[in-house]
């Protein structure tokens, strides 16, 4: 704990280092739970200091039918932290002499299209600069094509006759479609599945018992389920099949298994040879090395290099933070798909000695309550009292605010949608997306509109002449 207790003496004068220490974490827990009863949290959550963990704690149900608590060995889908596991164990194959950073796709997919494929190297791949779209952001493929069983080899016609949005190597955008190409080149030059790949070449070595690929279908003890926080509650998360995510994004692992995996490489465990993995952890473009994104971050009064990737799918989001500088890890692993970030911010703080940041419930929480149990007229009544007493410093969250809205929208109940967007009609004036959606909405029920500015402000618009 040596980096600890000198940090500590710094800001005590030499004061009493455990009691120091017992107050950070007692104010972490305090923090998490006040995270935890707002719905904002619902997971496990793992601060270590070198290789000691020092904080580690299980919040909410991973079964909310079942009422099975999360407990600190529950296993979660990482979602896109499998990007840094796949780049490990690509790495891993490079020593081997299997695969060289300057091998392009058709060294080993030869059916790739070559118009990109004969461009596009490994390390592309590996730092986000070749250029393929992400097949995540084609249209439908979230409602109709994530939810299909699909074999792998096939799945790449979704993007490989694409056009490049950029000369290979010349800029970054960060997707899914070049780890999943990693992944069958994986399986090419090892004869194996990724799956036994990467248990072969990395987590059986490791010792790793709790970590592993997540395939549909496949039965995996204390895998938490997966779901989405509404304003009525929780429902289960829309079904997303392992081969639409494959070695971008369906690893599993628990907390402290990340945590072993992370130790692991830091200590060389994984990629032996300290260029390669200098290489790895080298940021490229964007702070982005190869599967992780390296870079200082300010905290508080110092400036701290942090190797962090997050994680968002179906059900479950994500959070891996190794502070370099302190020998800090920090993890945070959700069954919900809560807004991780915001934890890792929060506990960041507390954990380097800053104040624990004031904890908002989310608006759409109590809004939704009020309407299941008194109606959207009592809810809009609560808006109004809340800016009367307010004013400005009230912080509504336009976005917050239009998903709710949104909700009752996409769930068919115009009648409760309406008055909560003439709410933000009249909170936030300027905004002409609301204002249009807003008289959508009327239209499409028939009805005139209430809100007394609307119709005056969109056809002022439309008569304003181009400029």
């Amino acid at each position: 704990m040596k980096l600890f207790i000198t940090y500590l003496l710094m800001l005590t004068g030499g004061g009493a280092v455990m009691d120091s220490e017992n107050e950070r974490v007692e104010e972490l827990d305090s923090l998490m739970n006040v995270f935890h009863e707002y719905n904002l949290f619902n997971g496990v959550i793992l601060v270590a200091e070198e290789d000691e963990i020092i904080y580690q704690s299980a919040f909410g149900s991973s079964n909310f039918e079942w009422g099975i608590p999360n407990q600190t060995n529950t296993r979660f889908k990482m979602a896109s932290i499998t990007k840094v596991y796949t780049a490990s164990l690509v790495m891993h194959l490079i020593e081997r002499g299997k695969l060289s950073l300057d091998e392009v796709i058709t060294d080993h997919l030869p059916d790739y299209p070559s118009a990109t494929g004969d461009r596009i190297t490994i390390e592309h791949l590996l730092v986000q600069s070749a250029g393929i779209p992400d097949y995540i952001n084609l249209p439908g493929f979230l409602s109709t094509q994530a939810k299909l069983t699909h074999d792998k080899q096939e799945f790449v016609d979704f993007f490989a006759h694409l056009d490049l949005e950029f000369e290979p190597g010349t800029d970054w955008n960060y997707g899914n479609s070049g780890y999943y190409l990693l992944g069958l080149i994986v399986e090419e030059v090892t004869g194996m599945s990724y799956e036994q790949a990467m248990e072969h070449y990395i987590l059986d070595p490791l010792g790793l018992e709790d970590t592993g690929y997540a395939a549909s279908g496949k039965v995996i003890d204390r895998l938490a389920s997966g779901y989405v926080k509404t304003p009525e509650g929780y429902e289960r998360a829309p079904f997303f099949h392992s081969s639409a995510g494959f070695s971008a994004g369906m690893m599993y692992a628990t907390a402290e298994d990340m945590f072993r995996w992370t130790r692991a490489l830091a200590a060389g465990e994984i990629i032996r040879n300290p260029y390669h993995l200098q290489n790895m952890i080298t940021p490229q473009m964007e702070d982005y090395g190869f599967g992780l994104f390296v870079g200082e971050q300010r905290i508080g009064e110092r400036d701290e290099l942090v190797f962090s990737h997050s994680g968002n799918v179906n059900g479950f989001t994500s959070q891996l933070a190794y502070f370099s500088d302190s020998d800090y890890t920090l993890i945070i692993m959700d069954n919900t798909q809560q807004c991780t970030s915001r934890i890792y911010f929060a506990a960041r703080e507390v954990l380097f000695g800053g104040p624990a940041p004031g904890v908002r419930q989310p608006i759409a929480d109590i809004a939704g309550k009020m309407i299941r149990e008194e109606g959207v007229e009592k809810a809009i009544d609560y808006f109004r009292d809340q800016v009367k007493e307010c004013g400005q410093e009230i912080g509504f969250s336009l976005r917050e605010l239009t998903r709710l809205g949104n909700y009752y929208l996409e769930r068919n109940q115009p009648e409760t949608a309406i008055p909560i967007l003439e709410f933000i009609a009249e909170f936030f004036p300027g905004n002409r997306e609301i204002q249009e959606k807003l008289m959508n909405t009327y239209r499409e029920i028939g009805k005139q509109p209430e809100y007394y500015d609307i119709r005056e402000i969109l056809d002022t618009d439309r008569k304003q002449p181009d400029n």
